[in-house]
């Protein structure tokens, strides 16, 4: 294998941005919202553990990409 085939360790430790809630000020609750549309069983079932919410078929330029669970804002990043 050659060195720029191997994946890089630096990538690993990163964990997935979540962006803080405006109203409680925590990244806790903080879930992506989903567009598209098809809506798989596997998009469904993570809607009811709670890590995703499902926005519907289409996306506008101004509609909100992230949701908190604890408070049930809707932002923008």
């Amino acid at each position: 294998m050659f060195p720029w085939e191997e994946p890089s360790k630096r990538n690993n430790r990163r964990k997935s941005f979540r962006p803080r809630c405006k109203e409680c000020r925590t990244n806790k609750f903080v879930v992506p919202i989903v567009y598209g549309f098809k809506v798989s069983e596997e998009l469904l079932e993570k809607e009811k553990l709670g890590e995703i919410k499902i926005g519907g078929i289409s996306r506008s330029v101004d509609a909100p990409n992230w949701q908190c669970k604890n408070c049930g804002k809707e932002f923008l990043r």
